[in-house]
């Protein structure tokens, strides 16, 4: 690395800012906005700096206990992550999360599981351990609300439901002093007399009688959804068309259109192997290598299905644009050309022409040429952009590649889930009432079925087998009450 080919990384003659040497860098500054490529750089530099540190603790450990397995506490949930988990996890024996939800959160049960599903990814599909998480309120919010009769089980059987190994919580006497003294334990100050720890003794029940789970797999997913933390660091690195965006969102919203069907995903990195995927989301995935764009195309053109969102593709991995047009990287796979971006206020809202509602975000695609040999599946209906594309698909080899302009509401991103669900062939886990939750764990001569019912209503799941938390037997349908637990046996 040569000091001229830090300042062509960085862009640093713009404004006049090219080092003449390396002593010359500092940490990241600006009076105005951070110079994007420079400050992803030092996330980047802090990441690795403290798996270097972890890497030094580890070799110590290794010396004087060659016989236990090593890891250190994620922290993967709701808020950006403070370092790469996803470039440190080869680096654990046992990949282990912390996780706490935030109470107000109305889709607090769709967080377990996008959380679950990266430690999955993260893991590589095997068991993982969720080393923290709460019997009630944590500390640091604004407000911190206790957890509703049955959330604890419910919580801690969706991380075990989703490939934990484990569920532990900090902490075990709630504090009388220091920092943490009113957060939430497993023996409240109130002592033993309470419905928290009430709570927890029948938790320990259930676990037990799903001894036989431990050290099962969940079963392999149909879905993949690409996510990299270098793509959150780079959307809040420096200045952008909206300044509001969290990276995340769309994955969320395709991840929880997904969960109310009962199709479990994988939440991997771009890097992932992708061919045993029969879909794959590219969910606002603003940072992306060539290579990696690459591997998406191949995986389109040997049959697989895929969905490339809105700010996807946009700059490489030194933070740098890809020229040419909208969406960067995937642009020769979607096959349409985004010139301007159309950024709106929060509260407005806009119609496509298919009856389907916009929000957010919208772009001027081109009008695609017949050999393009694109097909426009909406189009904006009003405002600057009417009349252009929206939604686009294109056949690409054996497979099919999908480009979303705009950041569509609930009611048109479950409609346009449910259509690429049924052209990739993907099959839900069981087939539930609304609200119920289904992920299936298996090993080589069993499989195990867990249900959860986040619904104020009682609930079922198409299944038969016996539930070992109650021991029923149940034959085609299965009751799951409102806000309980049933773990089959099938």
């Amino acid at each position: 690395m040569t000091v001229e080919a830090l300042n062509a990384a960085w862009g640093m003659s713009f404004w006049g800012n090219s080092y003449s040497s390396f002593e010359e860098v500092t940490t990241p500054w600006g009076v105005t906005a951070h110079n994007p490529g420079h400050l992803l750089d030092y996330e980047r530099f802090s990441s690795d700096e403290l798996l270097a540190q972890y890497r030094a603790e580890k070799e110590a450990l290794q010396r004087f206990t060659p016989e236990l397995p090593i890891t250190t506490n994620f922290m993967v949930g709701l808020g950006p992550d403070v370092v790469d988990y996803t470039r440190w996890a080869d680096e654990m024996d046992i990949v282990a999360n912390d996780h706490y939800t935030f109470g107000p959160d109305p889709r607090k049960h769709q967080d377990l599981a996008f959380s679950g599903d990266r430690m999955r990814g993260m893991s590589g599909g095997r068991p993982w351990m969720l080393m923290e998480h709460a019997t009630g309120a944590s500390s640091w919010h604004p407000i911190n609300q206790p957890k509703a009769p049955g959330e604890i089980s419910r919580h801690a059987l969706a991380h075990v439901a989703r490939g934990s190994n484990s569920a532990m919580f900090f902490q075990w006497r709630a504090s009388k002093s220091g920092t943490e003294q009113f957060h939430s334990a497993m023996l409240p100050h109130a002592g033993k007399d309470t419905r928290v720890f009430r709570d927890i003794v029948a938790l320990g029940a259930q676990l037990a009688a799903l001894a036989e789970v431990r050290d099962t797999v969940v079963a392999p997913a149909e879905v993949a959804l690409l996510h990299d933390n270098e793509a959150g660091w780079a959307l809040r690195s420096g200045l952008k068309p909206a300044n509001n965006l969290r990276y995340a969102d769309t994955a969320r919203a395709v991840h929880n259109a997904l969960l109310e069907r009962a199709v479990t995903a994988d939440v991997v990195a771009p890097w992932s192997p992708l061919g045993d995927y029969r879909l794959v989301i590219v969910p606002g995935l603003y940072l992306v290598s060539e290579e990696n764009a690459r591997a998406v195309h191949e995986y389109v053109e040997a049959g697989g299905t895929v969905l490339v969102t809105w700010f996807s593709g946009i700059v490489d991995e030194a933070g740098t644009v890809h020229i040419g047009g909208y969406p960067g990287a995937f642009r020769s796979l979607v096959g349409v050309t985004s010139e301007e971006f159309f950024p709106l206020e929060e509260q407005r809202t806009f119609a496509l022409d298919n009856g389907w509602t916009g929000r957010r975000w919208s772009e001027r695609l081109r009008h695609p040429q017949p050999e393009d040999d694109v097909e426009i599946v909406a189009g904006y209906a009003e405002g600057p952009l009417a009349g252009h594309p929206a939604l686009t698909r294109r056949q690409v080899g054996a497979g099919t590649a999908w480009y979303l302009s705009t950041d569509l509401d609930e009611t048109g991103l479950t409609e346009l889930v449910d259509r690429l669900l049924a052209e990739a062939a993907v099959s839900p886990t069981a087939v539930v009432s609304p609200g119920v939750e289904a992920v299936r764990r298996s090993s080589a001569d069993a499989s195990y079925l867990f249900l959860i019912n986040h619904a104020d209503e009682d609930g079922w799941a198409e299944a038969s087998g016996t539930d070992l938390l109650t021991g029923s037997a149940h034959t085609d349908r299965v009751p799951v009450a409102a806000g309980a637990v049933v773990v089959i046996r099938e």
